[in-house]
C-alpha cells in the first residue's frame, strides 16, 4: 500500500495494533483504555493519554485518534498538532459502533475533503450520533450533532 501511495485506517486493539505500526498506518484509533492496555497503565486525564498516544505516533502511527466515551477525543495529527474535542451532550441508548461509527466519519470526510480537522469534528458527530441513537445514527441527526462539536487546538510536540 505505501508503495501506491495508499493511506489506510486501523481500528484494532492490543498486538494486532502494535504489529501493525512499523507500516505507517495513516490512522489508528485506539479507545483511551484500550491506549492505556497498550501500555499497561491506567491513564489518568488527557496529558497522559496525549502522551501514550505520542508514543504510538513515534512507533510509526502518522495520526492517533483516542476516543473517550462521555470525555471528547483526543487527535494527534502528523505534523504534531493535538487537537481535542467536546463530546455534545444527549442520553447515551447505545454504545454498540460508536467506535466504527466514529471511524466511518472521519474517513468519509477525509475522502470528500482531504482536512483531517474536519474528518476528526465529523467522526465525533458520527459516534456520538450513534451513541444517542437506539441503532445507527441517521443522516440528519450526525449533522444536527455535527454543529454541537467544538475542537481546540492545544499545542503541538516535537516529532522524530
Amino acid at each position: 500500500l505505501q508503495d501506491k501511495g495508499v493511506k489506510f485506517i486501523v481500528d484494532t486493539t492490543g498486538e494486532s495494533l502494535l504489529k501493525v505500526l512499523k507500516y505507517k498506518p495513516f490512522l489508528i484509533k485506539p479507545n483511551h483504555h484500550e491506549l492505556g492496555d497498550l501500555f499497561n497503565v491506567k491513564l489518568n486525564g488527557n496529558d497522559e493519554i496525549i502522551e501514550y498516544a505520542k508514543k504510538l505516533k513515534e512507533m510509526g502511527a502518522r495520526n492517533v485518534l483516542i476516543s473517550m466515551a462521555g470525555d471528547g477525543a483526543i487527535l494527534i495529527k502528523e505534523n504534531g498538532e493535538v487537537i481535542t474535542s467536546n463530546v455534545p451532550k444527549g442520553k447515551v441508548k447505545n454504545s454498540v459502533g460508536a467506535g466504527d461509527s466514529m471511524v466511518a466519519g472521519f474517513t468519509g470526510k477525509l475522502a470528500t475533503t482531504g482536512d483531517v480537522i474536519e474528518a476528526f469534528k465529523w467522526g465525533v458527530a458520527c459516534g456520538t450520533a450513534t451513541t444517542f441513537s437506539d441503532d445507527l445514527a441517521t443522516a440528519d441527526y450526525i449533522k444536527e450533532t455535527y454543529e454541537k462539536v467544538e475542537v481546540e487546538k492545544l499545542w503541538k510536540f516535537k516529532t522524530f
